[in-house]
């Protein structure tokens, strides 16, 4: 009996199971654009207050329910106002239109010379078969209704002042837009080098001889002039070839682009060596290049030189090259370099007349001590070519010897040798002259008081 009852349980179970199965409901939402009846995907629908699911690429959701009661759903989506409604249980399909929300589009138009607002110029909106004109107030604006996630056209004119047309996109939310207005007669100059196109600042533009300003740090000049007639133009900037041109400026252009041409300058370079003289036949290299040689006063000219920075390498044989950069910027601009002289190493050897080495021998270099010669009777150091030097040697018994030398470039080592002779003893010459004197004026008196004493001899013979 228990048994029995257990499975009638279980069979009326299944049977409610089956029942309510059998009468679940799908529901289809699909979400459009009431506009252009485009599909929305990614809208959010909430199920009886509950956050249901995301629309699909498609824009829609499936939704499954017992059927036993009616379906409160809402559809919400940036940009667009909340869709709501109570479906009934025994709806399979709804299709939601969503509107786009009311936004305001405010344009503000400024003057691009004295950044003043326009006021008075007619703003004319086109968009989704809608049109709407209004005129800016004192302020420059004006305001008009617009819809959310909606391309927008807008055609602009004002008195005096070039037309411009601009496309604007209304996102989700309130948009202020901001444009200039170019002045009708006002026209652009841009000035540029015409080997690196970069900007020229501070480049004089004259229109029909009237100066009308000066570039600026982008080399553009902005200026008032008439339309529809010809016009001469001159641009003038130090360092270039100045630019003259007839034109007409038409009711369409806006700008006038024109490229210098760098105006050859010429510079002078110099060379000179460390004794402020000269250097006759020294190679000038210019960006890598052998661009001279200097003549015998040691100038090269070059008159070819434009405005601008040159590396610059001068070199000659038994000098020390010199590089460094020159900005010429005048015209006849003056470069001087000075060469310092090579050096030589030389080596000095001293000795006696027989070639026997003196060691400890003081050489003086212009008179100045210098060094000693070592065990070998030498002496190195260092000596510039070209230069005059006048070389000592002077030791203690020694006579000093001197020469003057001059080092011509040829060779990197250079020697000479100096001949020492022994010095008189002048202290034992004259100690001997002393001696020799008083022996002779010994002998002188001892002669003297001989003489006398054989004088008062009395001989025999005489008594």
């Amino acid at each position: 009996m228990f048994r029995q009852r257990n499975r009638l349980i279980f069979v009326l179970l299944c049977t409610l199971l089956l029942c309510s199965s059998a009468y679940a409901t799908v529901l289809q939402i699909t979400v459009v654009d009431s506009t252009d009846n485009t599909t929305i995907p990614l809208a959010a629908v909430f199920l009886n207050g509950v956050d249901y699911a995301r629309t699909d690429t498609n824009g829609q959701v499936f939704l499954t329910h017992p059927g036993l009661d009616d379906q409160l759903i809402r559809v919400s989506m940036p940009g667009y106002t909340d869709w709501e409604k109570l479906v009934d249980k025994n709806e399979t399909s709804v299709l939601v239109n969503l509107s786009r929300k009311s936004l305001f589009l405010t344009v503000t138009l400024y003057d691009s010379d004295s950044l003043g607002s326009v006021a008075g110029a007619r703003v004319n909106l086109s968009g989704e078969n809608l049109t709407q004109t209004n005129l800016t107030d004192a302020g420059g604006s004006v305001t008009f209704e617009v819809n959310a996630t909606t391309l927008y056209s807008l055609a602009i004119t004002a008195p005096d002042y070039l037309s411009r047309e601009n496309v604007v996109d209304i996102g989700t939310d309130d948009k202020d837009a901001q444009y200039w207005l170019l002045p009708s007669n006002r026209f652009s100059f841009v000035i540029k080098d015409k080997d690196g196109l970069m900007a020229i600042p501070d480049a004089e533009v004259r229109i029909d001889t009237i100066l009308a300003g000066k570039t600026d740090a982008r080399g553009v000049l902005t200026t008032p002039i008439i339309r529809g007639k010809v016009h001469t133009i001159e641009i003038n900037k130090s360092g270039y070839q100045t630019f003259n041109e007839s034109k007409v400026i038409n009711e369409t252009d806006a700008l006038y682009s024109v490229v210098l041409t760098k105006a050859p300058l010429g510079a002078f370079i110099s060379v000179f060596d460390e004794n402020q003289a000269p250097v006759n036949g020294t190679e000038i290299y210019i960006n890598g290049t052998l661009s001279g040689i200097t003549n015998q006063f040691g100038r090269s000219t070059f008159p070819n030189l434009v405005s601008g920075s040159y590396a610059v390498d001068v070199r000659k044989t038994g000098y020390v090259s010199l590089n460094r950069t020159i900005s010429v910027a005048n015209s006849g601009e003056e470069f001087t370099f000075e060469m310092p002289f090579e050096n030589a190493d030389l080596t000095i050897f001293v000795e006696e007349k027989d070639q026997k080495m003196l060691p400890n021998v003081t050489i003086l270099i212009n008179d100045k001590i210098s060094g000693f010669t070592d065990d070998h009777g030498q002496y190195s150091t260092k000596v510039k070519f070209n230069t005059l030097y006048n070389i000592t040697a002077a030791k203690d018994t020694y006579q000093t010897v001197s020469i003057q030398k001059q080092f011509v470039q040829g060779n990197a080592s250079v020697s000479i040798t100096l001949v020492m002779e022994k010095s008189l003893d002048w202290g034992l010459i004259t100690l001997i002259v002393i001696g020799a004197a008083g022996i002779l004026v010994l002998l002188g008196i001892i002669r003297m008081f001989g003489g006398r004493k054989r004088r008062h001899v009395v001989r025999k013979n005489d008594i």
